[in-house]
């Protein structure tokens, strides 16, 4: 008995998907995948259905008129896009040949210089300069030399460390260091 038949009189083994019984309806599988979906479709009352409902669907779109479009979107936008082009952009390639040379490296804008790569890395650059010298010119923070440095790391290892209370009224000085 198959799992997956509602009835249970299926044919033995799954039932396919619908896509494959969609394949075979378009003629899109081999001969023996076709012959093996035959089979369990003679077989499964459920699969003979959605099988049948498939080819009433491609009956219907085969029955539909094929539309021709009168209009040719193609041209009309070649056409709408070579008018809307300014005259510079169609003369392109024409000139003395550094002009063609700038014309490879720069986007094609109004102005010269606008948005080109150049223009962007110069001011990287540019920028770069002038932040690492801005740096270069920082002066090193001077400290002032602690009195007793070897005294006050030292203190750490007292009976009463910095920060620490005092654990009686007499342990620790008017200073809160230990005696």
């Amino acid at each position: 008995m198959n799992s997956s038949c509602p009835t249970g009189s299926c044919a033995p083994g799954p039932c396919p998907p619908d896509e494959a019984l969609s394949a075979l309806v378009d003629a899109a599988l081999p001969s023996e995948a076709g012959a093996g979906l035959l089979a369990h479709c003679a077989g499964c009352p459920r699969c003979t259905r959605r099988l049948a409902e498939l080819r009433a669907l491609s009956d219907a779109f085969a029955a539909l008129p094929a539309i021709r479009l009168e209009v040719d979107l193609a041209a009309q936008l070649v056409d709408r896009l070579q008018a809307g082009a300014p005259a510079a952009a169609r003369k392109r390639g024409q000139g003395p040949w550094w002009v063609r040379w700038m014309d490879r490296i720069r986007p094609p804008t109004p102005w010269r210089f606008a948005f080109s790569p150049f223009a962007g890395s110069i001011a990287a650059v540019g920028l770069g300069l002038w932040l690492g010298g801005m740096l270069m010119e920082l002066e090193e923070p001077v400290s002032p030399p602690a009195a007793n440095t070897t005294l006050a790391a030292m203190s750490v290892f007292g009976s009463v460390p910095p920060g620490n209370l005092c654990p009686r009224a007499g342990a620790c000085g008017a200073s809160g260091n230990a005696r």
